[in-house]
């Protein structure tokens, strides 16, 4: 098969649309990350629950997923503040593997809480545009992924804005860098990991709410996407949002670049290549800074 210039450029378009989902899931763990020094394999499974509260809330309450994202990003937020303030805060000073196992276990309560709620089905956010196919000349694309996109970058904006212009941000930030010196200033270090866990695994949410509108919903979902997430932020450097939004964007182009060369089942395979590449290449990622902007 001959790859024409219009190809790759229609390739390297829908990179940047999926990959901006993938950075806006990715930032919410480099938040964690970079505040906490945490890692939460559930992260993925929150983003799932995002997905789903949107399509119950379109299919309860018939609210367009766009209009749904303040309210899975609130839900989720909240379960993600009492989950660090009831579960996580009893293992931040526990042995590294003590953290992973508690963060795995609650990954699968909240899996197979999921599957045996709403049971193994796989579902469809369906609206009226959804099907609708934007036309640039040669190139097209979904145009739920181009509103994906839009917000996504919306999202990003407001990220970076409350994080440096804010009080909160800025102690979060104040946290993230030295949290012994943080506390003799004044801030509630332990409160700041609440928001910070509320506020990345928030962020995830609105990821699974712009990905349900392309993408199916299932109660496994969030595997795939928290293992995309720890690549990505790996990549752009341990609790660097910046770098997890670039690197996001890079991942999903190289996967839509090269599904035009090889078969697409082995799209994903090109992630883990580079993410095998950066650790050798640069162990710290591209900007390596905690929460770097």
């Amino acid at each position: 098969m001959t790859v024409t210039p219009i190809d790759l450029l229609g390739a390297v378009i829908n990179g940047v649309l999926i990959g901006s989902i993938y950075s806006l899931i990715a930032m919410g763990l480099a938040l964690i990350w970079g505040v906490m020094d945490i890692i939460n394999f559930a992260h993925g499974d929150f983003m799932m629950l995002g997905a789903f509260t949107t399509y119950w809330l379109l299919a309860l309450a018939g609210l367009d997923p766009m209009l749904s994202i303040p309210i899975s990003f609130i839900v989720v937020f909240g379960l993600g503040f009492l989950t660090q303030k009831f579960i996580i805060e009893k293992i931040l000073h526990a042995p590294l593997v003590s953290q992973i196992t508690a963060t795995f276990a609650l990954l699968l309560i909240i899996r197979y809480g999921a599957e045996a709620f709403f049971g193994p089905f796989t579902r469809r956010v369906v609206t009226s545009y959804t099907g609708e196919i934007v036309h640039f000349g040669p190139i097209s694309f979904p145009l739920t992924r181009g509103i994906a996109f839009i917000a996504s970058i919306a999202v990003t904006i407001a990220l970076y804005l409350f994080l440096t212009r804010t009080y909160i941000g800025t102690a979060l930030r104040a946290v993230s860098q030295n949290r012994e010196a943080a506390q003799l200033l004044g801030i509630d270090v332990k409160m700041m990991y609440r928001l910070a866990f509320g506020l990345g695994v928030g962020i995830a949410a609105i990821g699974g709410t712009l990905l349900s509108t392309f993408y199916p919903i299932y109660p496994e979902m969030g595997a795939f996407f928290c293992l995309i997430a720890f690549i990505i932020v790996v990549f752009g450097g341990f609790g660097s949002v910046f770098g997890a939004y670039i690197s996001g964007i890079i991942i999903g182009v190289a996967e839509c670049v090269s599904a035009l060369f090889i078969p697409p089942t082995l799209k994903d395979v090109v992630a883990f290549g580079l993410f095998i590449a950066m650790i050798l290449i640069k162990p710290t990622g591209l900007f390596g800074a905690k929460l770097g902007l």
